[in-house]
């Protein structure tokens, strides 16, 4: 196994929605307004882009940590009873675009995944009702985990130290951490910059170097 943490690079560029500060809190027309926002080429994660924040490749994620799932309360443990999970850290789904459309973007790797051996999961602090919108709104074909406090955001150091007032306390560095069964971090990537993700063939390449 290869532990490392790949620091991506790609010639290919993303298209993301833009984003900077959080915007008011969405209304009922939420998704119209998502899918009418103009989009803002950005290239991808790079290695320059790339911090070393949060859990090393090696270290156990906390598995007692609560989230809130399908309604339901659960564990990260609980999660990876079903296999190994890959979990994209991400700031909003209510107000912030970049993490919107990679949000709707990785939907198409789920199968790419699964093959892989990978469950695919999305970890914001959105409450579970804004997840089940934004899920439902763009037909994800993977679960979101709902964690509200930012107890997981935090069992991962991942908390993004800038915000110390405002909606955005609490939220984390965009993130990409492959996990195993047993709760091992085998893989990971973290952005210093939240406009930048990594792209599907960069989150696809961090799996196989595993």
């Amino acid at each position: 196994m290869k532990r490392t943490i790949l620091l991506l690079s790609s010639s290919a560029a993303v298209a993301l929605a833009g984003c900077s500060d959080p915007a008011p809190e969405a209304d009922s027309a939420f998704a119209e307004q998502v899918e009418s926002k103009p989009e803002t080429i950005v290239a991808p994660i790079s290695a320059a882009d790339s911090i070393d924040a949060g859990l090393t490749v090696g270290d156990q994620a906390p598995l007692a940590a609560g989230l809130l799932i399908d309604g339901g309360e659960t564990t990260l443990g609980k999660i990876l009873e079903n296999g190994p999970a890959l979990i994209v850290f991400t700031r909003s789904v209510e107000w912030c675009p970049y993490c919107q459309t990679q949000l709707k973007s990785i939907n198409a790797i789920v199968d790419d995944l699964k093959d892989r051996g990978y469950d695919l999961y999305g970890l914001s602090y959105d409450s579970p009702d804004q997840q089940d919108r934004f899920s439902q709104n763009q037909m994800l074909r993977y679960r979101m985990l709902s964690d509200q406090p930012s107890t997981v955001i935090d069992g991962f150091g991942l908390r993004d130290p800038q915000y110390t007032d405002g909606r955005a306390v609490g939220v984390p560095y965009a993130s990409v951490f492959v996990i195993d069964k047993t709760g091992k971090i085998v893989a990971k990537s973290v952005s210093g910059d939240f406009k930048k993700r990594p792209s599907n063939e960069q989150i696809l390449a961090l799996v196989d170097s595993i």
